[in-house]
This record gives C-alpha cells, structure tokens and sequence, in this order.
C-alpha cells in the first residue's frame, strides 16, 4: 500500500536533525533573500535590477523576497530528495525495505510522495519566517504594507506561493530521479546543483535558444509566474514534460534493477 511506503517514509524524514537543519534552513535562505531585498532598494527608480521601495509597497511586495529565493529553495529541495533516495542505496537499508514492500513502483510512489510533502511542509514554513521578516523590514524602511493584506494583495501571496510550490516539487522529483540513478548521495547533490547553477547558465549563454527547453529554467519559470521571454505556459509544459519522463523512467529502472546492497 502506498500509505504504508509513505508513512515509512516519513519515520525517516521526521528525524530532528534532518527536519530542524531542512525547515530552519529553508527558512534562513528565504529571510535571508527578504532582508538583502529591503536593505538595498532603492527609495524610486531600480537599483541593480532590485526593486523600489515604492514597488514593494504594492500588493506583491510581500512575496518578492520569497519568489527571488526560489532558486535556491530549488537546489535544497533537490539536494535533500537526492540525499534521501540515494541514501537508501550507500546505508543498505532499501533490501530490507524490499523485503516488508516488494511491490517496487508502490515503495518508489511513497517515497516521492513522502519526500515532497517534507519539502512542502518545509517551504511553508520558510515562507510564514520570511513573511513576518518582510513586515518588520518594510516597516524598517517606512513602506506601507497595508496593500499587501487587501485582497488583491493575498491574491497575489497565494497565487505566489502556489507557483513556487510546484516549482519545488519538480525539483524534489527531479533530485529523487538523480538519486535513484546514481545511487550516491553525495554525487547526485554534485551533479544536481552543478547542473541546476553552472551548467544551464553556460549552455543559455553559447544557445541562448535553449534557455526555454531547459528544465531548471522551466521551473524557474514556473516558480516566477513566467519569465523573460518564456510565458508561465510554456515553462509549466516543458517542466511537467521533463517529470513526466524522469518519473517513469525511474519507475521502470528501479522495478528491474537489481538491489545488491
């Protein structure tokens, strides 16, 4: 039963130090992003493509931060699902896992259904810490918030907050598929974020053409609510396109490869 994989799973993922260091950090990333914002707007114009304080103080003002971080959130998130899956592999504990579930495509659906329910719990909570160091910033810095709690200004929160959700749960999938595939957790975290900040930048900058058939910059897209020259359609086809092909590719190898460790 699925159920049972995904509970499984989460007697795993509710470890203190695994839950503290995602959620606490998650959240650190985010307000970290929030403070950096308000600190160096400008008061009118844009100051290194930042902001005004003027612009923060419309109705999306409170979600800049968050959705600027979004990359970053990406890269844990794909880092702690790759971590997760891997892991399994290097500790020798997915025999004995086999053992209690041997219906593999069953354990894998728990698995990814536990990990990314963590990674959303953890976003949420990043998301209410950067919130509230948004309020006491703006304050900080005399921007009125009062339009940011009017009801095109929690529109555009859970609008915001939708957006990066989905685009965290493809780079939790993406990371578990890498996982699944390496088999070692600290090579899939390598290869995952060298990919997600290196390697994407530097085939944009010799193609720029690819930059939208990409698969990070999909889902930044997607976490943006659209982007330069790449729509909030496009990015969330080309994103679903990719998982759609990682998830069975990874159902199809871990239900025929064999479990030695």
């Amino acid at each position: 039963m699925i159920w049972a994989a995904f509970t499984s799973e989460w007697t795993k993922l509710r470890r203190w130090s695994l839950l503290l260091s995602t959620f606490l950090g998650l959240a650190a990333a985010a307000s970290f992003f929030v403070i950096l914002l308000f600190s160096q707007a400008p008061a009118t114009g844009h100051g290194g493509g930042l902001p005004s304080l003027q612009q923060l103080a419309r109705p999306n003002g409170l979600v800049v931060g968050v959705t600027r971080a979004t990359a970053l959130l990406g890269i844990v998130a794909f880092g702690i699902a790759a971590a997760q899956t891997a892991s399994e592999y290097s500790l020798g504990t997915l025999r004995q896992l086999l053992v209690r579930q041997p219906r593999r495509v069953t354990l894998l659906a728990g698995k990814i259904l536990g990990v990314v329910s963590f990674l959303i719990l953890a976003l949420c909570f990043a998301a209410v810490i950067a919130f509230t160091v948004a309020v006491i910033a703006a304050h900080g810095r005399h921007v009125s918030t009062s339009a940011w709690f009017t009801s095109a200004g929690l529109g555009d929160l859970f609008r915001a907050l939708g957006d990066i959700a989905l685009a965290v749960i493809g780079f939790s999938v993406l990371g578990l598929v890498v996982g699944l595939f390496l088999r070692s957790a600290v090579f899939a975290v390598i290869v995952g974020v060298a990919w997600i900040i290196a390697v994407e930048n530097i085939i944009t900058r010799i193609v720029p053409g690819t930059a939208k058939w990409l698969p990070g910059t999909a889902l930044d897209t997607v976490a943006s609510g659209g982007g330069e020259g790449i729509s909030y359609v496009h990015g969330l086809a080309v994103a679903g396109t990719y998982l759609i092909i990682a998830a069975a590719a990874a159902a199809v190898t871990f239900s025929r490869r064999d479990v030695t460790a």
